[in-house]
């Protein structure tokens, strides 16, 4: 039987398609599907990633509307920090009067001349509320020396010490023995500007009632408004809040179990401008 020679072509062109086919896949194909696999790589390591921190890496897919949902509860949760940040800032800056003295070139003479009025309004104080208090008490308040790298917290420094003894005159102590400011403001500022709250501790040791050293330890964290909606002793229109580091109460006698003797330690706080 005679085979027409279109068929011989149609045999001869089927291998070459094969053949063509073959090199598609090897040459374009393959090649293509490598590429891909290694592009998919990335997004599979990320939805790795995402399932793991959504603790849902037993599932094959991701709820994503539970992540709309956090994410609305994390800008909730920031807008509530941020206005929480602003209260606390309010709250721990001194008076504007204190703040203006802060900006303002440090004048030795003008700083001296505010500690010499302090002392001697608290000295009237304590005559007049009939508080005994120590000499070394009054020389214990803040002054100006070489070795102060920060002179303008000075004012902050003073301000704080006023309020501290100021606050415990009008709780009516009956004593106070010994002041301690230590000197931190020694310190160079920072060189890291983020660092701007500045901690100003203070010691103080005194005796009287219970009844004295308990309203003296709530007004201490207080501001003036809300140490009069409190009924508390009166405080100055200024006060900035104190907040107790360390405290030890000891009773004076057996004689007198409502006679205490305290040694506190007290922080105040300033922002850096």
């Amino acid at each position: 039987m005679k085979i027409p020679f279109s068929e011989y072509q149609r045999r001869g062109v089927v291998p070459l398609a094969g053949l063509a086919l073959a090199a598609y896949y090897l040459l374009v194909l393959l090649p293509l599907a490598r590429r891909a696999e290694s592009l998919d790589a990335p997004l599979q390591k990320a939805w790795q990633k995402l399932s793991f921190s959504l603790e849902q890496t037993n599932t094959t897919t991701i709820d994503f509307q539970q992540i709309s949902n956090q994410l609305s509860d994390t800008r909730k949760a920031l807008l509530i920090l941020d206005g929480a940040k602003q209260k606390a800032t309010a709250r721990l800056q001194p008076g504007a009067a204190v703040r203006a003295k802060m900006q303002a070139d440090f004048v030795l003479v003008e700083y001296d001349n505010e500690r010499s009025k302090q002392l001697e309004e608290l000295g009237s104080l304590a005559k007049k509320d009939q508080v005994a208090i120590e000499p070394g008490v009054f020389s214990s308040f803040p002054i100006h020396t070489a070795d102060v790298k920060q002179p303008a917290l000075l004012w902050v420094a003073l301000s704080l010490t006023d309020t501290l003894l100021q606050t415990a005159l009008r709780c009516k102590v009956a004593a106070i023995h010994s002041l301690e400011v230590p000197p931190v403001l020694t310190n160079a500022p920072p060189m890291n500007t983020t660092e701007r709250l500045v901690e100003i501790p203070l010691q103080l040791e005194f005796s009287g009632s219970a009844t004295s050293a308990v309203k003296l330890l709530q007004c201490l964290p207080l501001r003036a408004d809300e140490i009069r909606a409190a009924a508390l002793p009166e405080a100055p229109a200024d006060k900035p809040p104190l907040f107790v580091d360390r405290l030890v109460v000891q009773k004076q006698s057996v004689d007198k179990p409502d006679e205490v003797h305290v040694w506190l330690r007290v922080v105040g706080f300033v922002l850096r401008e």
